[in-house]
């Protein structure tokens, strides 16, 4: 039977320390309110589980004590983070200038569409925190600092990623609901015109904020 290694003390310390990051604005928090403000609650989730799969990607890394490969491999993340960057400014500038539909009209118009669009959405996260310094040094830096991964057991990791998956769900999923509320009110063509617009420019600023961190 599998057994914890770590103290409630550590924990809880990682719990806190997950809510800190998860909670402070970032090019995270943008993609997701970008994708739930104009695709719906869904979209925001799966960018969400994008952002999960690369913080967990992450702390697995450090986790195996692979923190000084990630360093090395450097070069390459370099690439990705341009890439996602790229990606990200141009999902930004496309949806500033689509055509503006309200959203029933534009499931009429594009039916079957959904699973791609949040496929699209979970890309989104993914690149985000693959791209993303905050995510590298929390997991490569901070968190060998107060966790000693040397003796963490398949249950502490087991721990240590459903905290990561819930506290990600639970921020972000909340941030996603309010965005999508608010994609949701909107009543006229013009408005959501706007409301692309704004997508756009969430986007576009967290293509920028990966870029330049």
């Amino acid at each position: 039977m599998m057994t914890l290694t770590m103290s409630a003390e550590t924990l809880l310390a990682f719990v806190a320390a997950m809510f800190l990051l998860s909670l402070t604005p970032g090019p995270g928090v943008l993609a997701v309110v970008a994708r739930a403000l104009t695709h719906g609650f869904a979209a925001g989730l799966a960018a969400t589980a994008g952002l999960v799969v690369g913080d967990i990607l992450f702390l697995v890394l450090a986790i195996a004590g692979l923190s000084a490969l990630a360093a090395v491999l450097g070069e390459f993340f370099l690439v990705v983070k341009i890439l996602g960057a790229a990606y990200l400014i141009w999902l930004g500038v496309k949806l500033w200038r689509s055509k503006a539909q309200l959203p029933a009209k534009a499931a009429q118009a594009e039916p079957g569409n959904g699973q791609r669009r949040h496929g699209r959405s979970f890309a989104v996260g993914f690149l985000v925190t693959i791209g993303n310094p905050k995510a590298i040094l929390f997991y490569g830096a901070f968190v060998p600092t107060f966790i000693d991964v040397t003796v963490l057991g398949l249950a502490d990791v087991a721990v240590l990623a459903a905290v990561v998956t819930l506290v990600l769900f639970l921020v972000l999923g909340a941030y996603a609901f309010v965005a999508a509320r608010a994609g949701r009110a909107i009543r006229s063509v013009r408005a959501m015109a706007w409301l692309n617009r704004v997508g756009g420019g969430l986007l576009v600023g967290a293509g920028v904020a990966v870029a330049t961190r």
